[in-house]
């Protein structure tokens, strides 16, 4: 879904606001994404937490971790949004940020409407506890993409209307209020029991769920200074105007990653399981099978995009934007050397073995990405940035694969000579079970 929003979303506002506005827009929404990380990883904590205690029969344990958290998130949420509005009463914004199409008026408006959708989200964060309790885990994630499609819709309606950044703004919490509103509606029938109050909130609770609160943290904080952040770097070392070509840039070379991601959540189930049983060769053959499927994967679907971009992307950006080929070569570049790594990262993760690297991913791939693309923004452009990137991913990559080697008790030349090989004994096996598929129909 969020894909897809990325997709329908440049076309539409490039159309209507023109690059210098959707820059602007870009670079305001890229700040409150840092709020995203407010609640300090408790939600995820608590879900998981929730989860097993309703697991092992202790429905009242799980309700004290649910209105326990549902506190700290009230409270974070009402300090989070005295300190926004402080920051955009006090702070030039509108000028430290360059802007020249939206007044300061108007960018103080929606970066305060932005804030309000973060906070608006911690609350769906929580209720998908609700879901996990129960067993409907995948009720929860459709109504978390019903909620993210309500939210896009408020904001293209908002648009279609003639409406600009606050219009939009409004369009867009709207949709994510009604959507919230949705889930909690939907989580009181299929949990009752698991009610909203604070008869039962503890401060114990919550001391318990910090380490893997912070824990959980490291890896949405990554996440957040390497997709957001590059947007405010690069606007705030090129302009705004740089972000709408930037912007654009990677989300096509992102497509080239949705096939990894979906052998990430296939895989991590799998190689638990192995784990759990001692059995190694199995988790071994998990390992490099996945890291190999997700890089040839991931180059196929860059050969693709890297073919079709010089049609599809002045077709995607209605002509407002010029394609940098430089960029786009790096940044898929990048994406290849992701593919790798970022599989690899199942294995301490589906282990629950990652509390070293997820340090270290919201140090490298998350500030590190932030202050080289600043630097490599300012001193070679667009594909400074992309540069920037792509160095990141080669760092990442060599300390990624090593833990998992080591965890694996796997050598790298054994590794390398299993991934880099194309998957062509799976390609012979479908086609012997096609064969003798027909064959049986005849």
């Amino acid at each position: 879904m969020q894909i897809f929003i990325r997709l329908a979303e440049v076309p539409l506002l490039l159309a209507f606001w023109g690059a210098q506005l959707y820059g602007e827009w870009l670079m305001l929404a890229a700040i409150p994404a840092y709020l995203s990380i407010g609640d300090g990883g408790f939600a995820t904590a608590a879900c998981r937490d929730m989860a097993m205690k309703s697991g092992a029969g202790d429905r009242q344990g799980a309700l004290a971790v649910f209105q326990s958290t549902w506190l700290l998130l009230l409270v974070v949420s009402l300090g989070a949004f005295l300190l926004a509005y402080s920051f955009v009463a006090l702070v030039p914004l509108h000028n430290w940020l360059g802007f020249t199409t939206m007044t300061a008026a108007d960018t103080r408006a929606v970066l305060l409407l932005l804030v309000v959708h973060v906070l608006i989200g911690f609350q769906g964060g929580l209720l998908n506890g609700g879901f996990w309790v129960t067993g409907r885990y995948p009720t929860g994630m459709a109504l978390g993409a019903f909620t993210q499609l309500l939210e896009f819709c408020g904001l293209a309606i908002a648009v279609l209307l003639g409406g600009g950044p606050v219009q939009a703004a409004i369009g867009y919490v709207s949709g994510r209020a009604l959507g919230i509103g949705l889930t909690w509606f939907v989580q009181r029938r299929v949990s009752p029991w698991l009610r909203h109050g604070f008869a039962h909130a503890s401060l114990t609770e919550l001391r318990r769920l910090t380490a893997p609160a912070f824990a959980s943290l490291a890896f949405p904080l990554g996440n957040a200074l390497n997709i957001q952040g590059m947007r405010l770097v690069v606007g705030l070392a090129l302009g705004p105007a740089a972000v709408a070509v930037f912007t654009p840039l990677r989300t096509l070379s992102r497509l080239a990653m949705q096939s990894c991601a979906v052998i990430n959540r296939l895989i991590q189930p799998e190689m638990a399981l192995a784990y759990g049983a001692d059995d190694t060769p199995l988790f071994q053959r998990l390992f490099f099978k996945s890291c190999q499927f997700s890089l040839w994967g991931c180059l196929v679907a860059a050969a693709v995009v890297a073919s079709a971009s010089y049609w599809i992307f002045p077709v995607w950006t209605s002509g407002k934007v010029v394609m940098h080929w430089p960029a786009l070569s790096l940044l898929l570049a990048g994406v290849l050397v992701n593919s790798i790594w970022y599989t690899a990262l199942m294995v301490p993760y589906a282990t629950n073995r990652h509390a070293r690297i997820a340090v270290v991913y919201s140090l490298v791939y998350g500030a590190g990405a932030f202050v080289m693309g600043y630097l490599g923004a300012k001193a070679l452009g667009l594909s400074g940035a992309a540069l920037a990137l792509m160095a990141v991913e080669i760092v990442m990559a060599v300390i990624v694969v090593r833990a998992a080697l080591k965890m694996a008790y796997m050598e790298m030349d054994q590794w390398l000579w299993a991934v880099l090989r194309p998957p062509l004994d799976i390609l012979r096996r479908m086609v012997k079970l096609d064969l003798s598929n027909t064959r049986r129909a005849n």
